[in-house]
């Protein structure tokens, strides 16, 4: 993984010339659960919380009748530079997240007190300060930590009821976060 990095310049929107980052889900300690659909390909595994990362690579070979993903209940994707989908999430539903955008993109979030505290934790997320952003934020969530071009996994929400910032930490090639373009969204989680 380091060398794919290095060869890519150290900048992970140059993977996509390379290779694909297809899934990334947050894991909690104990039982956790996404899915991913993998086309045929050598793939590269890597646990990403250990200091020094244990790596292994795995083949998918081209099924002779390849299984499909259950249908989600609601999309949500990101793109060149913002979030599309429903403003309502609902705990317990199948969401499947994407990245629909030519450049590397995540999905986290913040939860704000209230819905006036959220878009606040929005407006200051676009305004570069992130530090009061996440002095504001009531919890925080992983719903993809990196995505290149094309790829999506889904998976079970199961987070706090609140209004929550969707938000892409992901810098520009001059250093700017795309959360200071556009990419933070105030979106609702119900029961």
């Amino acid at each position: 993984m380091a060398q794919l990095l290095q060869a890519a310049q150290g900048d992970p929107d140059n993977v996509a010339l390379i290779a694909s980052i297809v899934f990334s889900p947050p894991a909690n300690k104990g039982t956790s659960s996404a899915q991913a659909s993998l086309a045929p390909g050598r793939y590269v595994a890597r646990d990403a919380t250990s200091r020094t990362p244990p790596l292994t690579t795995f083949t998918i070979a081209k099924a002779s009748s390849p299984a499909s993903l259950p249908t989600p209940q609601a999309t949500v994707s990101s793109i060149e530079f913002g979030f599309r989908g429903p403003g309502t999430l609902h705990n317990g539903e199948l969401v499947r997240f994407a990245n629909h955008g030519f450049l590397v993109h995540m999905i986290v979030a913040g939860r704000g007190a209230s819905r006036a505290g959220a878009i606040k934790i929005a407006k200051l997320l676009k305004a570069g300060k992130d530090g009061a952003a996440q002095r504001l934020a009531t919890g925080f969530t992983a719903f993809f930590n990196i995505l290149t071009h094309g790829a999506s996994q889904q998976q079970v929400v199961h987070v706090r009821p609140g209004y929550w910032v969707l938000a892409c930490f992901q810098s520009t090639q001059d250093g700017r976060e795309h959360t200071r373009l556009g990419m933070e969204r105030v979106i609702h989680i119900t029961k």
